[in-house]
């Protein structure tokens, strides 16, 4: 019978430590609720210039962090790379990040997995900055390639309007981890 335990928590912390959970990027479900525009220059002054409502900004996009895997497939969390991404709305805009999604566009560079979804994501806010960490098979430095990617991101309301896009590049050699870039 102790046998049997000691087998049995053995194959419970074996499959534990082989488990791998990457946080930080959920799926945006859109309510499809009118999305409540905040007023333009045009309503407060007539004469001014600019809209008379405001429109969904373009996203300023970073990339706070690049980590590539390092070990074969199947090593849990050690075979992933995950890029940590850094958003927020231009200063001018009055409304604030918790309102909008991304979307993401591969404009030019070789994937190595789908790291970028055609569905758009939310993540987690602080400090009035939204952080998606991405994450995907990426397996022992020796069979990577370079990451060499410029992507566009735009951000989506609840009621699916979307705004203009930002570039941004996604760069990084193999086997390593690459800050602010």
């Amino acid at each position: 019978m102790v046998r049997k335990l000691m087998l049995l928590s053995l194959m419970v912390v074996s499959l534990e430590a082989v488990a791998c959970s990457i946080g930080g990027a959920d799926l945006f479900t859109p309510t499809l609720e009118r999305w409540d525009q905040h007023p333009g220059p045009k309503q407060e002054d007539s004469k001014s210039e600019g809209d008379y409502w405001e429109k969904v900004p373009a996203p300023i996009v970073s990339v706070a962090k690049i980590t590539r895997g390092s070990a074969s497939p199947g090593s849990s969390c050690s075979d992933a790379g995950v890029i940590s991404l850094e958003i927020s709305l231009p200063e001018s805009s009055t409304y604030t990040i918790d309102e909008f999604a991304l979307y993401f566009r591969v404009v030019s560079g070789k994937l190595p997995d789908e790291i970028f979804p055609d569905v758009p994501l939310v993540g987690p806010i602080k400090d009035d900055k939204m952080t998606l960490l991405l994450a995907w098979l990426d397996g022992d430095p020796k069979y990577q390639f370079p990451l060499d990617l410029e992507i566009e991101a735009f951000l989506v309301t609840n009621s699916l309007n979307i705004g203009p896009s930002t570039r941004f590049k996604v760069q990084s050699g193999t086997g390593n981890a690459i800050s602010g870039r």
